[in-house]
């Protein structure tokens, strides 16, 4: 399938921004992601990528046949939390249904639990989005906990699941 996670690269701009500007991906994320994206918000969020250093996470893209498709990111977790990392992604909507998100988790956690000395990784994902539920529960992730009302996104409460897996 040609599926990979690199580092996001300057040339990316235009792919970021063609796949991220679709508000049915902003409606799945936290308020930070930008909707509608444009290729000035993509220039933005890779510089700020390039410049994250190792320890405190890493910010990839997602290719398909060398193609950015998306996004993923691993935030390690500090003091207390340093075993720990968070996860997030997404990938543009003309790929949703296609693997392409199982496979990009499943590399990034294999490359984690192979280079880090983390031993848990989370993801909180919205309730109402069963694609990203299963991207997780194919990729071996379980389901920790259920917050009710717990995320305020497009003007309304919504509930999340709180999923992990271990090393």
């Amino acid at each position: 399938m040609g599926i990979s996670i690199r580092c996001w690269q300057e040339g990316d701009c235009r792919a970021l921004a063609r796949n991220a500007d679709d508000p049915r991906i902003a409606e799945r994320l936290r308020d930070t992601f930008p909707s509608p994206y444009t290729e000035e918000d993509a220039a933005f969020f890779i510089n700020l990528a390039r410049r994250t250093t190792d320890d405190s996470g890493w910010i990839y893209a997602i290719t398909k046949d060398d193609e950015v498709v998306g996004g993923i990111s691993l935030t390690f977790g500090s003091d207390v939390y340093a075993r720990s990392a968070e996860l997030g992604y997404w990938i543009g909507t003309g790929y949703w249904g296609h693997g392409i998100a199982t496979e990009a988790v499943q590399q990034i956690c294999e490359r984690a639990f192979r280079e880090t000395d983390v031993l848990r990784i989370e993801a909180e994902v919205f309730s109402d989005n069963p694609g990203s539920i299963r991207v997780l529960e194919k990729n071996h992730f379980i389901r920790e906990g259920y917050f009710c009302q717990r995320v305020y996104k497009c003007g309304r409460m919504l509930d999340s699941v709180l999923f992990a897996c271990f090393k």
